[in-house]
């Protein structure tokens, strides 16, 4: 999805035709969690702030894997949160339960392929172009 959700965003989300949601899969240790509840944390804030943190995290994952709370702090502070209000979030636990929530239901939904696209419920397994994503929103379009 990251190498098409630019033009997914421009063609669809920016024209009201089309609304992203993300659920997480939470399998690679804690720092899934803690990275999901930290974006959560920023998108409270700003829902672009959201996006803006989930892609700075996902890019540097080899870092993320042995983050501590001061390295979501400091990331979040990257994106143009109030540290404060991020710290007082993060920390909190509502971001964490959300993360761990929207995990469950998307086991219960037996998704486990990253990532899993459903577009009014055709589902698109692994990364996909931008023409596969296209072709499954514009034949959902009324």
């Amino acid at each position: 999805m990251l190498g098409a959700e630019k033009e997914i965003v421009k063609t669809y989300v920016a024209t009201g035709q089309v609304k992203v949601e993300f659920s997480p899969i939470l399998d690679l240790g804690p720092n899934s969690l803690n990275a999901t509840a930290a974006a959560y944390c920023a998108g409270f804030q700003n829902p672009m702030a959201f996006w803006e943190l989930h892609d700075a995290l996902f890019a540097n994952q080899g870092e993320v894997y042995r983050a501590d709370r001061d390295y979501f702090i400091n990331a979040a502070a990257t994106v143009g949160v109030d540290q404060a209000a991020f710290a007082s979030c993060y920390d909190g636990g509502e971001a964490h339960a959300l993360a761990n929530e929207h995990d469950s239901a998307r086991r219960r939904a037996n998704i486990s392929i990253r990532p899993t696209i459903d577009v009014n419920g055709q589902l698109l397994f692994g990364a996909q172009p931008f023409a596969a994503f296209a072709q499954a929103i514009e034949a959902a379009l009324p």
